[in-house]
């Protein structure tokens, strides 16, 4: 008995410790909306170069004709996703029923609750959310209507597992797309039809640039530690959480350890893996959020 315990033990860490490749791009026809710079133009390549079909969305043509000049044999389709017409049209305008989809579009705009505008919520709840919820549902139909099974990939971020000051514009449209993410996972296994939410850090990206110009003083300091990633790197770790079939994909320490202390009813990543995981990141957390957040923010004050 003892000896099938340990068996079985031995089991479950190999499994999560070197999980089963589920998912291959090769030959896949994938559609990318918010491909035209940063992680979608980043994914773009990588996925070509796994041998995957690919076509961009974006509204600007002028982005999606240099983007198709640095990464060949792809092609585009021009449409604003951010309402339900509009994502059906990125559709439709594909010359393939999407075998994957990728929802990157969006884009922050970081400042204070009190200094923004009624304006400035609403347009994110259209970037951030509605691009997400309208291309994942007009995907899905696609799906559907053609008999497929697929993937439908939905980038989040950090501040889909936590808030943090600077980022109200922001943060609660990514929680919004990690609770629509988790909603479909739990539904579309009724169509055999994958999702999978990307949780990245800090990426070095166009969309990083222009945030900054409008960060608060107070975001940026709390920020100062942060391990940032090029899109390639990022796009690399969304990549491979989708072939090891992985619900809630992070890249790095802080990431892994929000997913685990905030799940919910999601799968995790291996579970021997994640039960260590969550002992480490619930004291970690604790003590980042009343010895140096916190902290940190009632020192600095208000501007």
């Amino acid at each position: 008995m003892l000896l099938l315990l340990v068996a079985a033990l031995c089991a479950l860490l190999s499994y999560a410790m070197w999980p089963r490749k589920t998912w291959d791009a090769k030959g896949k026809s994938v559609l990318i909306t918010g491909g035209s710079q940063g992680l979608g133009l980043a994914l773009a390549r990588q996925l070509c170069a796994q041998g995957a079909n690919i076509v961009l969305c974006s509204r600007t043509e002028a982005k999606l004709n240099e983007a198709v000049q640095q990464v060949k044999h792809i092609s585009y389709v021009v449409a604003d996703v951010s309402t339900f017409p509009g994502a059906a049209s990125a559709v439709a305008q594909c010359p393939f029923t999407p075998d994957a989809v990728f929802c990157c579009a969006g884009g922050a705009k970081p400042g204070m609750f009190l200094e923004h505008t009624a304006q400035d919520f609403e347009a994110s709840m259209r970037t951030d959310y509605m691009t997400a919820l309208a291309t994942a549902h007009a995907s899905a139909r696609a799906m559907r209507a053609a008999g497929r099974s697929g993937k439908i990939v939905f980038v989040s971020s950090v501040l889909g597992l936590m808030g943090m000051v600077g980022y109200t514009q922001y943060s609660p449209m990514k929680y919004a797309i990690r609770g629509l993410g988790e909603c479909l996972r739990s539904e579309f296994q009724l169509y055999g039809i994958g999702v999978h939410t990307y949780f990245p850090a800090t990426i070095l990206s166009p969309g990083y640039e222009q945030e900054n110009k409008t960060k608060p003083a107070i975001t940026k300091k709390l920020e100062e530690g942060d391990e940032k990633k090029s899109p390639e790197a990022c796009a690399a770790c969304l990549v491979r959480g989708v072939e090891r079939g992985h619900f809630s994909i992070t890249d790095g320490l802080i990431g892994n350890f929000l997913r685990v202390a905030s799940d919910g009813s999601a799968p995790g990543n291996g579970f021997l893996v994640d039960l260590a995981s969550q002992t480490f990141a619930r004291i970690a957390l604790v003590a980042w959020r009343r010895f140096i957040a916190d902290r940190t923010i009632r020192a600095h004050g208000v501007d």
